[in-house]
């Protein structure tokens, strides 16, 4: 944030500036360059309303220890210049050799400094940032340029929206008008998306004597990330997705058994969200409405200012300006007040209060919303999320845009914490989402919670790092079907997809078709969703027709572009039962007959030697 501060002579004593005095007008232009420096020129006009008065200082005050190379001229030379710096601030008066008096008469000069702090390159992006105005209303024109050397690529994105944009030489040069910097500075950034690595630890411990299972979530895609999860050891039993879009690895723990699992891995972060990614069910978005522990939506205090906002931008502006972030509660272990505590004490706020309170107020007024818990990266050493030794995470919400349908990511703590840089239209690529509360306020626990407390190591990694290509889903298909079916009789039995990785696959296309048998699928997935190292069940009911065909049959999965088959013997009731069943019957009348026959033949002998006895 840059003040301003004009004093000035009027009847022989000095005055601070009155936009009744003086006009002003200012053209800024901000250089940015490739050594990370943003070199500012500002050429400011005061033009005097009256006769009798003329300027004699003027003054700036900046949010940042990190102004160089200051310099001030006008039409006749340089400007004596008095500089203060604090550990966190910069002041800067200009005192003018020259009286300019006059009405209608303009005093024109010149204030050059390089901010140090205004450019970064933070893993594959470039990330520029202008401060707003603090006093635009004192200001009566003001225009400026900010320009990007060519090499720093295309803009993933500027807030806001330039006026005007043009190319000139190795720049591109972006124009911004007044009322466009009142509110908010200009937050900017460019590359195509931002990377980083990351190496999670995971210490679960069963502490009963039975077998027990328990899940752990690990990073999920999002509309704005992509998780490319490269190994996860030991391997999980599944993996499934939950109703907010959750990845959860089910694993099988022994009486007192403790295990360690470690995921390693990539993610994409990108500044447009991702073309079809899944959008929830209606019955889903309606739970992200109701109220949770720590969003007591119902409370009467939240009801009454909920009916002052009118759309979730007020929600949000309200949030930034209503709370206060307080450094000092920033540590493991926080006691956690919720959105009601965060509105009745506005001056103890960490991002969970931000976050709370954000989600609080938007359930109220009838927008779905929920909270992100994860990694952001800052070079804030107040705000930074993971501290040397233990893991704090950062929080921030999502609301529900039902015309985008997508779940769109704000951070109103950061908007408050950077002297309002604009996190409500544009978010920047330096947020990596470890876990979703929408259903619940408090589960599943994300990356970094699930700890060994014996120890005090670090359970999160993460930096920023280059994309390879890497592979995209590694599929592998099991047929759990019998060997040998029989024509006319209905088989059923199921095809098994398990996702390797290290990526998730989503809706893919499916046919299946069979070879000298019919195959039917008895019933569709419901969320064809499938996370690395998860499951896809098909079931299936194979039938032939043909009562007298023998020989082999084929199953044939085409899946995502890969093909899998599965051979199966074909065998028909009537050789292998019904004829054999004949066969035996036949053998045992026939049997029979004989055994009669014998039976009627000793008979009739032995009826005859009674007869030859008695005679």
């Amino acid at each position: 944030m840059i003040s301003l501060l004009i004093s000035f002579v009027f009847l022989g004593h000095s005055s601070v500036f009155s936009t009744d005095e003086f006009t002003t007008f200012y053209k800024v232009s901000y250089q940015t360059r490739a050594d990370g420096v943003a070199h500012v020129s500002q050429e400011i006009s005061l033009t005097n309303k009256l006769s009798n008065v003329y300027a004699t200082q003027y003054s700036l005050n900046f949010q940042s220890a990190k102004i160089r190379n200051i310099q001030a001229f006008d039409g006749q030379g340089p400007i004596e210049t008095e500089v203060k710096q604090t550990e966190d601030s910069t002041s800067i008066v200009l005192f003018f050799q020259q009286q300019v008096v006059g009405k209608d008469q303009t005093l024109t000069f010149n204030l050059t400094y390089d901010a140090l702090d205004l450019v970064n390159k933070n893993g594959q992006v470039w990330e520029v940032l202008v401060p707003r105005l603090a006093n635009a209303s004192e200001i009566d024109q003001y225009q400026l340029e900010l320009l990007v050397p060519l090499s720093f690529g295309t803009a993933a994105y500027i807030s806001p929206q330039p006026v005007a944009t043009t190319q000139e030489g190795e720049n591109y040069v972006y124009q911004f008008s007044q009322s466009q910097l009142t509110n908010s500075g200009v937050s900017a950034a460019f590359g195509q998306f931002q990377v980083f690595n990351f190496i999670l630890d995971y210490h679960l411990e069963n502490d009963k004597l039975t077998p027990a299972y328990t899940e752990i979530a690990l990073p999920p895609d999002t509309a704005f990330q992509k998780v490319y999860l490269q190994s996860l050891e030991p391997k999980p039993e599944n993996v499934r997705v939950d109703e907010d879009g959750n990845w959860l690895a089910k694993y099988s723990l022994a009486g007192k058994e403790k295990l360690s699992i470690e995921a390693t891995g990539k993610v994409k972060i990108f500044s447009q969200p991702q073309k079809n990614f899944p959008v929830p069910e209606a019955d889903t978005l309606q739970k992200n409405l109701l109220e949770q522990k720590y969003w007591p939506i119902n409370d009467p205090l939240i009801s009454t200012k909920a009916k002052e906002l009118k759309s979730i931008k007020e929600v949000y502006d309200f949030v930034v300006k209503h709370l206060s972030y307080d450094y000092e509660r920033v540590e493991a272990g926080v006691e956690r007040l919720g959105g009601l505590e965060a509105l009745n004490q506005p001056d103890q706020a960490t991002c969970m209060e931000f976050t709370d309170l954000f989600i609080t107020l938007a359930r109220a007024v009838g927008v779905p919303a929920r909270e992100v818990n994860g990694y952001a990266y800052t070079t804030n050493p107040k705000l930074r999320p993971l501290s040397l030794v233990i893991d704090v995470l950062h929080s921030w919400p999502e609301y529900w845009d039902d015309e985008k349908k997508i779940w769109v990511p704000v951070d109103p703590t950061w908007e408050k914490t950077t002297g309002g840089v604009d996190f409500f239209d544009k978010t920047d690529l330096n947020h990596f989402a470890f876990a979703l509360h929408g259903i619940d306020s408090q589960l599943p626990a994300p990356a970094g919670a699930y700890r060994d407390f014996q120890s005090e190591t670090k359970n999160i990694q993460v930096n920023f790092g280059q994309f390879e290509n890497l592979s995209e889903s590694k599929l592998e298909a099991k047929f759990d079907l019998p060997e040998t079916i029989f024509t006319g009789w209905k088989t059923k039995g199921q095809i098994v997809i398990n996702n390797l990785g290290p990526t998730a696959l989503y809706q893919p296309p499916i046919e299946i078709n069979g070879k000298n048998l019919e195959v039917k699928v008895l019933s569709e997935p419901t969320r064809q969703i499938v996370p690395p190292y998860g499951q896809l069940i098909i079931p299936l009911e194979l039938f032939t027709q043909n009562w007298f065909k023998l020989g082999e049959a084929k199953i044939n999965l085409s899946l995502d572009s890969q093909k899998f088959s599965q051979s199966l013997k074909i065998k028909s009731l009537f050789w292998e039962l019904i004829l054999p069943l004949v066969g035996l019957l036949f053998i045992l009348t026939a049997a029979l007959f004989f055994l009669i026959k014998l039976t009627v033949k000793k008979r009739s002998a032995k009826k005859e030697l009674t007869k030859q006895s008695s005679r």
